[in-house]
C-alpha cells in the first residue's frame, strides 16, 4: 500500500517514500544510525520483524522495499521481508546487495519489489529493482514512480499515475518541493487512492525523504502522514 518515487538533481539523488500500514500496526522506530558490519547505514526499525522497509549507507546506496500483493503467496512460517533492506544496508555495492538477494532462500519470504538506488545508476532511464513474485527471482529496471496496494491495486495505481503525472511529468518542474507536494496529496479524494492514503483500517503512517549527494547521505523522517506532520531536521552520514 506504499508508494515510492525518485528524483535526480545537480545534488545527487532523492528518494521520497510513502509508507501505508494497518492503524493496527505498532509504530516504528524512527531513523537511527545502524552498524550491522563495517558500514553504517540510516534506516527506521519496524519493533515487531527488526528489519526496516528504507535504508541508505555511507555508500551512498539506498534500499526500499514494498510489498507485492500480486505475487503468490508461500505457505508456512516466513522470515519478514524488512530483513532482506536490512541486510542489504550493510553491503558496499549494488552487486554485492544483488549477490545476497539471489541467495537467499526466498521460499521464506513473501512477495516483494526491492529497489537499488547508486551514485554511479543512471537513475533517469530506471531503478534497478528486484522481484519476487513467488516463484522466481527477477531483475527489472523500474521507472518512477512504484506503487503497491493490496486492495483495488488498478485503480489505485491508475490514481497515482495521474496524479504524478499532473504534479511531475508532462513537462511539470521535478523539483524536492513538487515532490513533497505530491506525497501530501490527497486527489481525488482523501481515500485508499490518494497519495497520501487513508481508509477507515489503513492510512500512510509515515514518510522518508532521503537525499544522497558527494558527501553526505541525510535521512528526513515523519512519523505519520505528510498531510498533517511535520518533517524532521533529518540524521546525516558522512559519505565513506
Amino acid at each position: 500500500m506504499c508508494t515510492v518515487s525518485w528524483l535526480v538533481a545537480d545534488t545527487g539523488y532523492h528518494v521520497f517514500f510513502n509508507r501505508d500500514e494497518q492503524k493496527t500496526r505498532a509504530a516504528a522506530i524512527p531513523p537511527k544510525v545502524i552498524q550491522d558490519s563495517d558500514i553504517r547505514a540510516v534506516m527506521p526499525i519496524d519493533p515487531v520483524g527488526q528489519g526496516t522497509w528504507c535504508a541508505s549507507n555511507e555508500n551512498g546506496l539506498t534500499f526500499a522495499l514494498l510489498n507485492f500483493y500480486q505475487g503468490r503467496w508461500p505457505k508456512g512460517r516466513l522470515i519478514s521481508r524488512g530483513q532482506i533492506v536490512r541486510d542489504c544496508a550493510a553491503c558496499a555495492s549494488i552487486d554485492e546487495a544483488r549477490e545476497l538477494v539471489s541467495n537467499l532462500n526466498l521460499s521464506k519470504y513473501a512477495p516483494f519489489s526491492l529497489l537499488l538506488f547508486s551514485p554511479e545508476q543512471e537513475i533517469d532511464n530506471g531503478v534497478a529493482m528486484l522481484r519476487w513474485n513467488g516463484r522466481q527471482l527477477e531483475e527489472i529496471l523500474q521507472k518512477s514512480p512504484l506503487i503497491s496496494s493490496s486492495v483495488r491495486y488498478d485503480e489505485v495505481f491508475a490514481a497515482r499515475m495521474s496524479v504524478y503525472r499532473d504534479m511531475i511529468g508532462d513537462g511539470a518542474e521535478q523539483t524536492e518541493d513538487s515532490f513533497l507536494a505530491m506525497h501530501a496529496s490527497h486527489f481525488p479524494s482523501k481515500s485508499a487512492l490518494s497519495m497520501c492514503m487513508h481508509r477507515e483500517d489503513a492510512q500512510t503512517v509515515s514518510f522518508s525523504h532521503i537525499h544522497v549527494c558527494a558527501d553526505t547521505v541525510c535521512y528526513r523522517y515523519s512519523d505519520g502522514p505528510l498531510c498533517n506532520t511535520s518533517l524532521d531536521k533529518g540524521l546525516a552520514l558522512v559519505r565513506a
